[in-house]
């Protein structure tokens, strides 16, 4: 019966979006274009990016903590694939996931709560992943917690922005590839 179970949530599993960074920056952007700009309205955006893009419910924190843990490390409901993120942000099919979910910590949290938690989550993601460490994913976290940190004091209107200015491929990448 478990089986089953796990198997159907795969099938529900939604494919990567085409386009990769550019899909992603665009639904942001669209996104942030029907946000009201008060701090009810970006509070709002931020859970709803994180939900869609990194599987990260707050209301389960508490309440299912094992299954807020299982879905923060599983797929999410929209996935956009690698191409045309920086590579040094880049060590799975999915780099969207795990910047969006520190975009939320950076948000939420004060930042040097923020900083532990990500180190806490690589620390585990060594053990969990056969102590093969992740610069990529660290360094995707530092990001997301300063870009969260910024959507906190200026609104959801400034992730456009830091997204294309730090997250995209650079032009020197896009010439070796």
């Amino acid at each position: 019966m478990a089986t089953k179970s796990k198997q159907h949530r795969k099938k529900q599993s939604l494919p990567p979006k085409p386009g990769g960074f550019d899909a992603f920056l665009a639904d942001v952007r669209q996104r942030v274009a029907v946000t009201p700009p008060d701090e009810a309205g970006t509070k709002q955006f931020v859970n709803e990016i994180s939900d869609r893009y990194a599987f990260v419910r707050p209301q389960e924190i508490l309440t299912h903590p094992v299954r807020f843990l299982k879905q923060a490390a599983g797929e999410p409901p929209i996935r956009f694939g690698t191409q045309g993120f920086n590579r040094s942000l880049v060590d799975d099919d999915n780099p969207a996931r795990h910047y969006t979910a520190f975009v939320f910590i950076g948000f939420w949290l004060p930042g040097l709560l923020a900083f532990a938690i990500l180190w806490a989550w690589e620390i585990l993601g060594f053990v969990r992943y056969r102590f093969k460490w992740s610069q990529p994913d660290v360094r995707s976290g530092y990001v997301g917690i300063r870009h969260g940190r910024a959507v906190r004091r200026n609104g959801a209107q400034v992730l456009p922005d830091l997204i294309a200015q730090d997250l995209a491929e650079s032009k020197t990448d896009q010439k070796q590839a």
